[in-house]
């Protein structure tokens, strides 16, 4: 049976959760405050501190827990998941984070976010990651349409190989993704040896959490709805 439902999406820029940094450190198991302790600079543990604070203090309040006592597992390829659900999953991009949580253990979903910008070697990515129907579509588009274009499949492939959990051990050029701006988000084609399913079984969606970002959501499974919740509901009683 296929799942269906709501994707309750949260975005966050740290810098406005700065006063909570102790506060969320305190959450950390032993081996997440290990791993934020292992950056060079302050300014990157503290980053690091707060995304993992925030994830555990939005699933805590969704499954009605200690955020500090929640215990994750991970897949094979490191993917975090939480034994009895929900499902979730953590995107990032310096200050900025998005989450999306899922009301299943086991809906299989992915996000990725990016700041929209210039890539001065966009051509030359396609051109080598791409798929040959992403990079046609690529090179068809003028040159003001392009980095946006570029940002939305870059995106798009991230959250679905998020979402399968096989990470960067899947071929970009196996599976190819609409990237055009103003067209709907969706999987055009899936090559049938990554042993996701067909293109058919899975949604993609356009996610812009503020200005100036590109976001993307990868979900399998056809009817979801994305719901962004404000970060302050996220702290009230």
């Amino acid at each position: 049976m296929r799942e269906t439902g709501e994707i309750q999406l949260c975005y966050a820029d740290l810098r406005g959760l700065a006063h909570r940094l102790e506060e969320f450190r305190a959450l950390l198991s032993p081996d997440e405050a290990a791993r934020a302790a292992r950056f060079a600079t302050e300014a990157l543990r503290a980053r690091c501190a707060l995304r993992r604070g925030l994830l555990r203090h939005l699933l805590g309040r969704v499954v009605g827990r200690d955020p500090a006592a929640l215990a994750f597992a991970y897949g094979p390829m490191g993917k975090p998941s939480l034994p009895g659900g929900p499902a979730f999953n953590l995107a990032d991009c310096k200050d900025h984070v998005l989450i999306a949580i899922a009301p299943h253990e086991t809906v299989e979903l992915g996000v990725d976010v990016e700041r929209l910008r210039s890539v001065p070697d966009a051509a030359g990515i396609a051109e080598r990651f791409f798929a040959p129907e992403e990079r046609a579509a690529f090179a068809a588009l003028p040159e003001a349409l392009r980095d946006e274009a570029f940002l939305n499949g870059w995106t798009r492939k991230e959250a679905f190989i998020k979402a399968t959990g096989q990470g960067l051990s899947t071929p970009l050029d196996r599976f190819a993704v609409e990237l055009v701006p103003g067209r709907p988000a969706r999987l055009l084609s899936l090559d049938g040896a990554l042993e996701a399913g067909s293109a058919a079984d899975w949604s993609l969606f356009d996610l812009r959490p503020a200005p100036g970002l590109v976001g993307a959501l990868a979900v399998r499974g056809g009817g979801w709805r994305t719901v962004f919740r404000p970060l302050d509901e996220a702290f009230s009683a």
